[in-house]
């Protein structure tokens, strides 16, 4: 069983070491890195699609990439058994007016200090120098218009109405200390019991509370295989 592993906004899979070392000893795993240029999830789901492996495999999606793992399963891919979907959301998590997102095209989302600013709402109490580090590292390699691109990809997207009809199983691991993506957007995904698991954490819950969050996976990925 192969393990796909789809990256939160940045799209670099630079933040996902963590969990991925501790899936690798039973799994092959593969952390998607997305073009820098791409933000519409359709684009994004056409690209993705290419590089899914032929034989079996599940799907980890954090944060941005949950309606994305929603597209793709839609599609049944051959060889998807399941996705294991990680505080992330089914249509918009906040009600705001897409033009705002232009701002961020000249604000300096690179500078130490926003990246510093963020981590209150990304990792709360979790946050370490060095995954601070890690951080800024990532979002030098994404373009401004990339990430307010695919900011407005959120406030528009709404996919909730392909989750009841999804042909694999699917669990969701919601951040129980989450300050970007309210508890409440899991509801869409409780459409059966012991959907839904509650782990300690920020929203980044694969880098705050990789052990946790990696032996949910190879549970799923063990009874799915």
């Amino acid at each position: 069983m192969k393990i796909v592993i789809l990256p939160g906004l940045d799209g670099t899979g630079k933040l996902l070491s963590e969990a991925r070392a501790r899936l690798e000893p039973k799994h092959v795993v593969s952390v998607i890195q997305y073009p820098p240029h791409l933000y519409r999830y359709e684009d994004l789901q056409v690209w993705v699609e290419n590089l899914l492996p032929e034989d079996d495999f599940i799907i980890v999606a954090e944060s941005f990439s949950g309606p994305l793992a929603v597209m793709l399963s839609d599609k049944k891919p051959r060889g998807l058994k399941g996705v294991v979907f990680v505080a992330t959301f089914a249509k918009t998590p906040v009600k705001l007016p897409s033009n705002w997102t232009y701002a961020l095209e000249i604000i300096p989302l690179k500078s130490r200090l926003i990246t510093w600013l963020a981590q209150p709402l990304l990792m709360g109490k979790w946050s370490e120098r060095e995954f601070t580090a890690k951080f800024a590292h990532a979002m030098q390699l994404v373009p401004a218009s990339t990430i307010a691109g695919r900011l407005r990809e959120v406030l528009k997207v709404d996919v909730a109405e392909k989750i009841g009809r999804l042909p694999i199983p699917f669990i969701y691991l919601s951040a129980t200390r989450d300050r970007l993506v309210p508890s409440r957007m899991a509801l869409d995904f409780a459409l059966a019991p012991d959907v839904i698991f509650e782990i300690d954490g920020p929203h980044f819950l694969l880098q705050a509370n990789p052990s946790q969050s990696a032996a949910h996976v190879l549970s799923f990925a063990a009874r799915v295989s």
